[in-house]
């Protein structure tokens, strides 16, 4: 999916969710790792680190769930009392007046204000985390304006005062979304923004191989990337309406998988109705017409890695390349798993793959470089060089090209300049 600065929004230059998830972790690790008297390194101070931040994007596409997982993944090497915490608001959902604070009634006659337990209390919640202002573009002006107070120079909310080391970040949908409310330049001036373009193949789909997303949803969202995140209501509409988006994708992968563990396997010609209720009609259709081809597949993805499988064909659908990739790259990495490698494998893991896994990589591999157009034979090669990276390791040991798949070294040579080409320019060239 191309950037387009073009678009009307809130003049910021488009961006990929992963962009935002960078520059969180790095103020994150910032926070963490040094004291405040150290930022002077930098040239920094830690109101330069705690400048809040914005992220707008279309619904449903991990902008909550992704700063999560940093948090996470950054806590697993922070000692105790160094750990993040985590506070969410849903602005659009919070009773004006309630960050303020309930007024309550002393026996002297004087009235504090409690605060609600969403803000966070460094004594309850540690001393360093992000407080997470979500639906900020949704909420109405009485609902924002008390927020704000948290997000200046001030940081504080009546009598309330943000912990020094957590930073605020507020997030919410583009101005496409129908229920998008006007953002004034005061209050976007506040933050550091991030209006993200989300790309099937660059936000998506790398997370969805690690977390085991099912293969059929990834070889439909590789043949029909712009499904990945499609949004079906309109300002005509009364009433919202179920859309395909990444969490929506990664629900129908895990009711596939509640039906298959009790023995219950979704049939082909039930699969668009079942995918419907949760992606929506239009787009369970679509994947239930796609996985026709699922049904009538010509190629078994075991004889491939076996090397017994007859060459693919001339002029095969694409429909059937997609399934046949993400059938592979899933029976490949459950056996690499299976031997300890995980999907951001280290050298060490690597040391306890067995040589039959690399035949059957090498099995696999000639056979992709079988297919008749060049076009599927660069991309099939770039997502596993770019995107799967315990396959790629295979791929790129010193003796692999030549004792298990020769023909990779001669077609890494004959097409060097294309296997350097960006995928989104790529995939609008003509072979």
């Amino acid at each position: 999916m191309a950037m387009n600065d073009n678009v009307e929004g809130l003049n910021l230059p488009k961006c990929h969710l992963s962009d935002f998830f960078e520059a969180v972790e790095d103020r994150l690790y910032l926070l963490t790792k040094y004291s405040d008297d150290e930022y002077n390194q930098f040239g920094l101070t830690l109101d330069d680190i705690r400048k809040p931040m914005l992220v707008v994007g279309k619904p449903g596409i991990g902008k909550t769930c992704g700063i999560i997982s940093s948090i996470r993944e950054l806590n697993k090497s922070l000692p105790k009392e160094r750990q993040l915490g985590f506070k969410k608001i849903l602005l659009g959902q919070t009773v004006v007046g309630s960050l303020s604070g309930i007024p309550v009634a002393r026996p002297d006659g004087s009235v504090v204000r409690i605060q609600i337990p969403d803000l966070p209390d460094e004594q309850r919640d540690g001393k360093y985390g992000v407080l997470f202002l979500d639906e900020i573009t949704t909420a109405d002006e009485m609902q924002i304006q008390p927020a704000l107070g948290l997000c200046d120079d001030s940081r504080s909310l009546g009598e309330y005062t943000l912990p020094e080391h957590w930073i605020v970040v507020a997030a919410g949908n583009g101005p496409d979304c129908t229920n998008f409310v006007r953002l004034d330049d005061m209050t976007i001036t506040r933050f550091t923004g991030y209006d993200v373009s989300y790309s099937f193949k660059d936000d998506f789909y790398t997370y969805a191989h690690a977390t085991g997303i099912n293969e059929d949803i990834l070889a439909f969202l590789s043949f029909s990337p712009d499904t990945c995140v499609r949004v079906e209501s309109s300002d005509m509409d009364n009433a919202g309406k179920m859309f395909p988006c990444p969490r929506t994708w990664e629900r129908l992968s895990i009711e596939l998988k509640l039906r298959q563990a009790r023995g219950k396997s979704v049939s082909f010609d039930q699969i668009g109705n079942f995918a419907g209720r949760i992606v929506g009609l239009k787009a369970g259709r679509e994947f239930g017409a796609f996985m026709q081809f699922r049904k009538n597949l010509a190629y078994d993805p075991e004889k491939i890695l076996e090397g017994t499988e007859k060459d693919p064909e001339v002029g095969m659908a694409k429909e059937t390349y997609h399934i046949i990739l993400e059938s592979l790259f899933k029976i490949v990495k459950e056996e690499m798993y299976s031997y300890g490698v995980h999907f951001n494998a280290t050298d060490k893991e690597m040391e306890m793959i067995p040589l039959e896994m690399y035949a059957r990589v090498g099995n696999m591999l000639t056979w992709i470089l079988r297919f008749h157009e060049l076009e599927n034979k660069i991309n099939a090669i770039i997502t596993i060089r770019d995107k799967i990276r315990p396959i790629m390791l295979v791929m790129f040991d010193d003796d692999f090209c030549d004792n298990y798949c020769p023909e990779l070294n001669k077609f890494f040579t004959e097409n060097a300049a294309l296997l350097q080409t960006n995928m989104d320019d790529l995939n609008n060239l003509r072979f």
